[in-house]
């Protein structure tokens, strides 16, 4: 990857790699400037080597997750750069008849003169960037193998200049030998190596192609490598490969090709860096010409760079709340080593110890943990990321072939952005534990907590009400809803710390502070709706990670200034058996005594859960309201699609002239499609076009659909008198709702946005838009007058009746249906008789609840991988369990031995400690599912989310919300018990004298 978030990889590399120098610089200053600070520091981390592989895991994860991410985008853009390249081969550029807009791939059947290559070459004389140009005839066809009987409805039929084949580096077999167009025989035919596997087809076979419903017959003559030379592209059937005068003839358009290709010097690769030049010199030849040319090479590997670019900031992204709970471990080891050698630092400060030596001692150590840790962890990351790639090859596997691969600059990234992250935590953290009393330290004493906060917290609170105030304005000047509802968090928090000065206690500041937190995210809309300024404002996949810093933030402050309410349940547990009542009162005090390290832990697994919570929610509901809806395909039960070159009049005659039982089909509806790429939409006076797909609806599909609208045109009753005004009036249109842009709406397919709707409002005013044909130029002006629901989840575009349609599109691309079944009749069974009887047509049938299921299964798998990636951060809460386990052991050693000395019995004593951690783990659990839940719930609920479709009912991913909850608390015992076995066997006279 070259990019990401907008900056040059190489530049950010640089950066981090100056930063991580400055970082160990200061190592190197510590060393040279007070080498004993330095040995102290480093001298603990080989002492307990168990604990130390703990927290270089815990301090690990980071990195682990920075470098997945970066391994996965880079896995993900060589892998699409490596199928444009193979499928591409030596073509460049590509000449296209088109007035305007980004069509790229060649039209069906002849559109362009074939005296257009010959003009072009002749301009083209003499060039040194250009090597060669080469016309070229595509439209597709069904096939039937005659040895196999197996057929393909829709073969990609490619007609070639033999003459000019050098440049473009020939048309190579499956052996990589040179297959010689001139002398195929007059019925060869080559096929390409996908077609041939899908016909299971051989040299020497014969294959009957259908042109125009008329049968021809071809000998394959050869298999060759798939590429733009034989029809294949990614995610299709294949082709095949005939002389150009051939197909021409074949497909009855003699004198006339699809495009004209254009390769440059250089190899595959290198010849795209000389696409700019080529470019120049194409505009200028194609001057005052209906021609234009495309960079389709360069166009597709920078949508493959792109790619690799969303899935890494997908998996940053997500990968956020684990990297939180990694800073938020961090805070804690430092926090429990500085409690664990409270006396040790307060002797050492009476001696003469500045804080600063203080700082420098944990700095020291904190470094080695760091630069081990980032070491494992980015070696691991291209692990971790290797697995997902391995994952994601069985999702797409049938478009793309997955490669794992990692860069350099992605790994030095990812280790320097690691070691940066982790020694500001440390240097932060090692600052804090050095501010303490030394007498108490020294003693071993608890802190004493004043009662009245001092003055830095009303300075710090004033500054936060100030910076909570910017925000506010910032988000409502940007119409942004992270700075603004940022703001409103950050607001009482604020009031909170400037009441602590005052003398108001803090549970009831912090408890009311937290509360209100809680409501502007997940309050009522009653109130809500009050907070919101009268803007609209607009948020991204950001809101997702902030949502969750702030919910998870604001209900654990109310947790642990609350805990002892919510622990008397355990107590009553306790009481029920009484013999451990002594232990579960020790496991509950030492948690509430130290608020700030159980409130690290509980925030910790509380991030994680709420995460895999929201988003397994989320995802289910979704799929059930776009997937699972009554209207998702219209109230059809088949989709069938043809090519016009074999066109179907009457679908129900044709299967019956076939053989078909057509009894079983209750009705039909006929629709049209616009030629691939020739289809784009833009607001009456825009003046940038956007690709979105038309259709073309007969009046028998308009009247027989199940269509319904979340927004009608303003004077029409019902959704019954919007469709029939589409029917019988030219000119309005229906768009479908991801044209409508919210908070949570990333806009349609293509882009288009319909301005001046909104997801929530049920009338609209009739909007004006312009549909356009890049080819011929044909733009036809259409008023929408209804959105489609957002339950209608089978089909996005524009809708139009017939004669609207043919004003822009003469000649459609693709002649469709929708067959509605009688009742019983098994679609998936009835879709692939129906595309076997019409394969001389060129029929394609497909079930909607086949497709439908196969997506839903596709987003499932999709969601999985997430999951499994954010579930890394539950190995971070685990690890830090694990590392407040052992360390409680030692930090707590003398009250083990004091609780032994007056009665308590081993077994009470690892009880204790079991209690503590599964009572930790619990709290966090239990507020992250339900934080998750509910913010869910009012997502799926809201204008924002679906157009409000979710009011419907709420699904709860039980399951997989078990699941979660199973293995944080399963982990949590393990990683508890070592460390409680360890404590019950501590001797009693070892455990009092332990200094």
């Amino acid at each position: 990857m070259n990019d990401i978030f907008g900056f040059s990889t190489s530049t950010l590399a640089t950066t981090l790699v100056l930063l991580c120098a400055i970082c160990l610089g200061s190592a190197l200053v510590i060393v040279l400037r007070n080498r004993v600070v330095f040995k102290l520091g480093v001298r603990n981390v080989p002492r307990r080597p168990a604990q130390t592989i703990l927290i270089v895991v815990g301090l690990m994860l980071s990195t682990l997750i920075i470098s997945a991410s970066f391994t996965t985008g880079d896995t993900l853009s060589a892998s699409i750069r490596g199928a444009v390249l193979d499928v591409a081969g030596q073509t460049d550029e590509r000449v296209v008849q088109s007035v305007s807009g980004a069509d790229t791939g060649p039209q069906s059947g002849g559109v362009m003169p074939q005296q257009a290559v010959a003009d072009l070459e002749a301009r083209l004389a003499g060039s040194t960037v250009i090597d060669g140009v080469m016309p070229l005839l595509q439209d597709t066809l069904p096939a039937i193998d005659q040895r196999t009987h197996l057929s393909e409805p829709a073969l990609t039929l490619t007609g070639l200049d033999p003459t000019r084949l050098g440049p473009f580096g020939g048309l190579p077999d499956q052996h990589s030998n040179a297959i010689d167009l001139t002398s195929l025989p007059p019925s060869g035919i080559v096929i390409g190596a996908t077609a041939a596997d899908k016909l299971d087809a051989q040299v020497g076979d014969v294959l009957t192609l259908y042109a125009h419903n008329q049968p021809q017959q071809f000998t394959i003559a050869a298999i060759g490598q798939d590429s733009l030379l034989t029809g294949y592209m990614p995610g299709g059937s294949g082709g095949l490969t005939l002389p150009l005068g051939r197909a021409q003839a074949l497909l009855g358009t003699e004198g006339r090709i699809s495009s004209i290709e254009v390769t440059n010097r250089g190899g595959r690769a290198s010849g795209v860096d000389r696409t700019n030049a080529a470019m120049r010199e194409l505009d200028t030849a194609l001057a005052g010409t209906p021609y234009r040319a495309v960079a389709t090479k360069r166009n597709d590997l920078n949508a493959a760079e792109l790619t690799g670019n969303v899935f890494m900031t997908l998996f940053l992204v997500f990968g956020l709340f684990s990297i939180a709970v990694g800073v938020l471990l961090i805070f804690l080891i430092f926090v429990m080593l500085a409690a664990e050698r409270r006396s040790e630092m307060g002797m050492a400060r009476a001696i003469g110890m500045q804080r600063r030596h203080l700082t420098e001692t944990f700095l020291a150590e904190g470094i080695a943990y760091d630069l081990v840790s980032a070491l494992v962890g980015a070696v691991l990351g291209v692990g971790v990321a290797f697995i997902i790639a391995r994952w994601m090859s069985h999702l797409v596997g049938q478009y793309i072939s997955i490669h794992p691969t990692a860069s350099w600059t992605g790994l030095v990234i990812a280790y320097t952005l690691g070691v940066v992250v982790t020694f500001m935590t440390v240097l932060v953290s090692s600052w804090r534990v050095s501010r303490l009393n030394i007498v108490e330290a020294i003693r071993d004493t608890p802190e004493v907590t004043a009662a009245r906060a001092g003055r830095s917290w009303l300075l710090g609170g004033l500054l936060g009400l100030g910076f909570g105030l910017l925000l506010l304005w910032s988000g409502v000047a940007a119409q942004q809803q992270a700075p603004y509802l940022l703001g409103l968090s950050l607001l009482p928090l604020a009031a909170a710390m400037v009441l602590r000065r005052f003398g108001i206690p803090a549970r009831l500041v912090y408890s009311v502070a937290a509360i209100m937190v809680l409501l502007v995210w997940i309050g009522p809309d009653a109130l809500t709706d009050r907070l919101y300024p009268s803007t609209r404002l607009t948020g991204g996949i950001e809101m997702f990670f902030l949502s969750g810093m702030a919910l998870v933030a604001s209900s654990t402050l109310l947790i642990v200034w609350n805990a002892d309410l919510a622990t008397r349940f355990v107590e009553l547990l306790g009481q029920t058996f009484s013999r451990w009542l002594p232990a579960v009162r020790t496991s509950i005090a030492y948690p509430l005594e130290r608020k700030g390290r159980t409130g690290m832990t509980i925030a910790m697994f509380s991030l994680v859960i709420f995460a895999l919570v929201m988003m397994a929610s989320i995802n289910v509901n979704a799929l059930h309201m776009i997937l699972g809806s009554e209207h998702v395909s219209g109230g059809w039960d088949v989709l069938v699609t043809q090519s016009p070159s074999n066109p179907i009049t009457d679908l129900r005659q044709t299967l019956q002239q076939n053989g078909v039982d057509a009894s079983v089909i209750a009705h039909t509806g006929h629709l049209w499609l616009p030629p691939a790429g020739r289809s784009r939409v833009r607001m009456l006076g825009d003046t940038s076009w956007s690709n979105y797909t038309a259709f073309g609806l007969g009046n028998d599909a308009i009247e027989r659909s199940d269509l319904p609208l979340q927004t009608r045109g303003v004077g029409y009753a019902t959704d019954h008198d919007v469709w029939n005004a589409v029917r019988d009036t030219p000119g309005l249109a229906i768009v479908d709702s991801t044209t409508i842009a919210s908070s949570a709406s990333f806009g349609s397919v293509g882009g288009f946005i319909l301005r001046g709707v909104a997801s929530d409002e049920r009338t609209m005013q009739p909007a004006q838009i312009e549909l356009n044909d890049p080819t011929t130029g044909t733009t036809h002006q259409l008023t929408v007058v209804g959105v489609l629901d957002s339950s209608v989840g089978a089909f996005q575009g524009v809708f139009m009746s017939q004669a609207t349609f043919t004003q822009v599109y003469p000649t459609p691309g693709v002649n469709g249906f929708v067959v509605k079944l009688q009742p019983g009749v098994n679609a998936k069974q009835e879709a692939d008789r129906i595309e076997a009887s019409l394969v001389t047509f060129g029929a394609q049938a497909t079930s909607f609840r086949a497709s439908i299921d196969e997506a839903s299964r596709t987003s499932r798998s999709f969601l999985q991988i997430i999951e499994g990636f954010m579930l890394l951060g539950l190995v971070v809460g685990i690890a830090a369990l694990g590392v407040i386990s052992f360390r409680a052991v030692v930090e707590r050693r003398q009250q083990i031995g004091m609780l032994r000395a007056i009665g308590y019995r081993r077994s009470m004593i690892a009880a204790s400690f079991l209690i503590e951690s599964t009572l930790v783990t619990l709290l966090g659990v239990l507020s992250g599912t339900i934080l998750g839940l509910v913010l869910a719930r009012q997502l799926m609920a809201s204008d924002y989310f679906f157009g409000g479709s979710g009011d419907g009912g709420f699904i709860v991913p039980w399951q997989q919300v078990a699941v979660f909850i199973g293995i944080s608390l399963t982990a949590a015992l393990l990683m508890s018990w070592i460390p409680a076995r360890r404590a019950a066997r501590i001797p009693i006279a070892e455990a009092l004298r332990y200094e």
